[in-house]
């Protein structure tokens, strides 16, 4: 008798963005893939078929469909312990590069039951005889789903009491005292050493201690967002360039970063299509493909990619680049899936907390699911302003004509806000055609040759509406285009 198999590892969201620095959100998504690999791997040596993903060193699959033959309770058994297994060896492996002062400074007790109560380890199974395999992967995804819901809720026994809890997760008690973590590094391969950086109010459990120590060890890999907000106007920056630490006063001549988010459209619907585990193979490389291309892409625009499994990507980018890279992947990804690809793209500051950056980028995700998918949505998030986001269809985007007026000087900062001011105070009740010249008399009074304002509707709601919609595009267009500000070092010793 075989089986449909299939596993669910996590946490996956929120344990990657569970992040203060860069390092610890790119070690977040590492663990997770090295874990997910630990478990293909072991299903792989013990006869399994693998489904999703087709090949164990694929990157990125937390979700593992399989046909097994063997009992699959107790596969799956094995298959959680291997998991455990790794995350334990990733423990032992860095914080081995610890110095032996800070190995004992940790509550080993406490951090061994954390590491314990980790994984979120999930299987469900159904019989399976070669026929009629949608719709027994679907009865495996839905008793899979099922068993999601019916969470363990066992106590954690930390013996925490009094002890604070970790800033990066609250659930779980700090086992260290950052004040004696001030000068704490870790060893790099090459004999060198590289600080952790833990401030005294960084009360870190087990979990996000091992990403800080993995992030520092593979930083080499790492952009941070400060290097990333000045690669748009100095795109051969690189993050050991030190133009002032994080706690200093040096203003960055543009001081903001872009991440984008992108997911691929209806893929329940693509997966649901497969009528055959090789089918689904196929589309499961496919998808590797498009991930590892994705990796080629994002460099080539001089981001840093966090993450890229499957249709999923997670990213950041100097302004400047963020809407060529994110055309350029969903053309990847139509050519290579066949379907499309949505992509939420946050302009933010580069000293914002990063969780929070990461959710503005999910909710512009979000907003190109909403308005109707195979779209972008970008959104604007200054420091101390409102937010703005724009959604439009790949096929009707209008970003390039306005980049490259603001790069050419083309447009001044003050336009978008007098043409703001015009549509706000236009009243309903007069004409839109109107308002159309209104507004080209500002556009001349500007000087501003080339920018083309939408044409008038009938109906002068809509077309404020529309004007409005435009504003917004202009003012994050300004922003994209990468365009230092006034104030910056560069500008004053011109």
């Amino acid at each position: 008798m075989s089986y449909l198999l299939s596993i669910s590892i996590g946490p996956v969201q929120d344990f990657i963005a569970a992040a203060r620095r860069t390092a610890d959100l790119y070690a977040g998504s590492q663990i997770l893939q090295a874990l997910s690999k630990a478990v293909a791997e072991y299903l792989h040596q013990n006869g399994a078929k693998l489904i999703f993903p087709a090949d164990k060193e694929a990157d990125g699959a937390n979700k593992i469909l399989t046909e097994v033959s063997a009992n699959p309770a107790k596969l799956a058994e094995g298959a959680k312990k291997a998991a455990q297994e790794a995350l334990e060896r990733l423990w032992q492996d860095t914080v081995k590069e610890l110095s032996a002062e800070h190995r004992r400074l940790i509550n080993q007790a406490r951090a061994q039951e954390q590491l314990g109560s980790f994984l979120e380890f999930y299987a469900a199974w159904v019989p399976f005889d070669g026929s009629d395999y949608s719709s027994k992967r679907l009865a495996a995804e839905r008793l899979l789903a099922g068993r999601k819901a019916l969470r363990d809720f066992a106590p954690t026994r930390q013996n925490d009491d009094g002890v604070p809890k970790s800033p990066l997760d609250p659930a779980r008690a700090a086992v260290i005292d950052p004040r004696q973590w001030a000068e704490a590094n870790v060893r790099l391969p090459d004999g060198s050493y590289r600080p952790l950086r833990i401030k005294p109010t960084e009360h870190l459990d087990a979990i996000s201690l091992l990403k800080r120590c993995y992030g520092a060890l593979n930083s080499d890999k790492v952009v941070d967002t400060r290097t990333m907000a000045r690669r748009s106007w100095r795109p051969e920056a690189e993050p050991d360039e030190r133009y002032g630490e994080d706690d200093d006063h040096i203003q960055e001549p543009q001081p903001y970063f872009a991440i984008l988010v992108a997911d691929g459209d209806r893929m329940g619907e693509l997966i649901a299509r497969q009528d055959n585990p090789e089918a689904h193979r196929r589309l499961s490389r496919t998808l590797d493909e498009f991930a590892q291309k994705a990796r080629a892409i994002v460099q080539n625009h001089r981001g840093f990619m966090v993450y890229s499994g499957g249709d999923d990507v997670l990213a950041f980018l100097p302004v400047n680049r963020a809407i060529a890279c994110a055309q350029e992947l969903s053309e990847a990804f139509r050519h290579q899936v066949r379907v499309t690809l949505s992509a939420g793209i946050a302009v933010v500051h580069y000293r914002e907390p990063l969780s929070i950056s990461l959710q503005k980028a999910r909710e512009a995700e979000k907003a190109a699911k909403n308005g109707g998918r195979n779209a972008l949505a970008v959104a604007l998030h200054t420091r101390g302003g409102i937010p703005i986001t724009v959604v439009q269809r790949w096929d009707d985007l209008t970003w390039d004509e306005l980049l490259q007026a603001y790069r050419s000087r083309q447009i001044t900062r003050g336009f978008a806000y007098e043409l703001r001011n015009l549509v706000r105070e236009w009243q309903e009740d007069m004409r839109a055609d109107y308002l159309y010249e209104e507004a080209q008399r500002v556009l001349a009074r500007k000087e501003l040759q080339g920018l083309k304002i939408p044409a008038p509707t009938r109906d002068t709601r809509e077309y404020r509406s529309t004007l409005l919609r435009f504003v917004d595009q202009l003012i994050i267009a300004r922003f994209l285009s990468g365009i230092k500000t006034d104030n910056s070092p560069e500008v004053s010793r011109a």
